[in-house]
């Protein structure tokens, strides 16, 4: 466009020039008609063109708000119009940025003829997982002749998620088998006992009422079964290392978290910001919230080294603690 923009300013240039000498070697009224037409001419054109550019709108989109590494993914730019005008072109540049992987591009992006609907698209590298963050600005829309051009408001950038391909655990203890499951008393039950006493309520069944305690009390009493407490188990890594590296611990780190949330257990994921060593922990009870604690992991930039995520000492019946790494088998817990 720049190109074209130069050469339809010399053309233009070259022809008031030619009227102005007409002008100069002529006094016939038909010159000072053609020069004054000549000068006057970007200004018509800006004034034909107002009303469209003043309706134009623009809207940025990627094809969807996720996808899986290594999937073809892609945004657009989509002209409308509320006046339903077109526009002779439209201009800006694109700016792609991965903080994950400090990954950025930039390339200039063209809309000719942007009637309402027209859209330019331009496709999005998904080799390592992340979030690609697309802004455009230096957006100017151009008059008929291509020769002035208008600025245009910019508008928020989009954001796309490249999410991991969840790979699924093989020895992976999950909450509830293995003697994690811990009773916890309830109201007047006694610890070590499996259920409490309680008056009986309508719709108890006969197989819940304890008849040695309903005859000493006069009065029906019925069993309530203690609640269970499980463990919470913590999802930590190390949030540092190659590209490869962390798509492979990321992998495993989704087909972890699947595998819990398959069996509705609720979790946490934590890491250590690589260069402060600040804690960052998100809990997980369903695909949203594992979609919000992946977008903070893809927030914080991967340097090569950085400060690894250590045991978290003996949870006892509060949490274990499964770290995932990016070699060996699948992650089993540590206590």
């Amino acid at each position: 466009m720049r190109l074209t923009l130069w050469a339809r300013r010399a053309v233009y240039l070259c022809a008031l020039l030619a009227a102005l000498a007409g002008q100069m070697f002529d006094v016939g009224w038909i010159f000072h008609y053609i020069f004054f037409l000549t000068l006057t001419l970007p200004l018509l054109s800006l004034l034909l063109s107002l009303p469209g550019i003043l309706g134009l709108r623009l809207r940025l989109a990627a094809a969807g708000h996720q996808t899986p590494r290594n999937m073809p993914a892609s945004w657009s730019l989509t002209a409308g119009n509320r006046f339903g005008l077109p526009v002779s072109c439209v201009t800006g540049r694109v700016r792609l940025r991965c903080a994950f992987t400090g990954e950025s591009s930039s390339f200039p992006v063209s809309l000719r003829g942007a009637a309402p609907g027209v859209s330019a698209s331009w496709n999005v590298v998904t080799s390592h997982c992340g979030l690609v963050e697309c802004s455009v600005s230096r957006l100017w829309a151009w008059d008929c002749l291509g020769l002035l051009a208008l600025p245009l408001r910019s508008f928020p950038a989009d954001t796309l998620l490249i999410v991991p391909l969840p790979e699924e655990p093989r020895r992976l203890v999950l909450p509830g088998s293995s003697g994690n499951t811990v009773p916890v008393p309830k109201g007047n039950a006694a610890i070590g006992e499996d259920y409490e006493l309680r008056p009986y309520r309508e719709g108890d069944t006969l197989r819940s009422i304890h008849w040695k305690m309903s005859a000493k009390r006069d009065e029906l009493v019925t069993r309530e079964l203690l609640a269970e407490k499980r463990p919470l188990p913590i999802l930590t890594f190390d949030h540092f290392g190659d590209p490869d590296t962390l798509d492979r611990v990321l992998d495993r780190l989704a087909g972890c978290s699947r595998a819990l949330l398959k069996r509705e257990q609720p979790h946490a994921v934590r890491w250590l910001e690589p260069k402060t060593g600040a804690v960052r922990e998100y809990a997980v009870g369903c695909e949203e919230d594992w979609l919000r604690c992946l977008t903070a992991i893809f927030r914080d930039p991967v340097p090569p080294e950085g400060i690894r995520t250590g045991p978290l000492g003996n949870g006892g019946d509060d949490f274990f603690q499964i770290h995932i790494t990016g070699t060996g088998e699948s992650p089993c817990p540590e206590r």
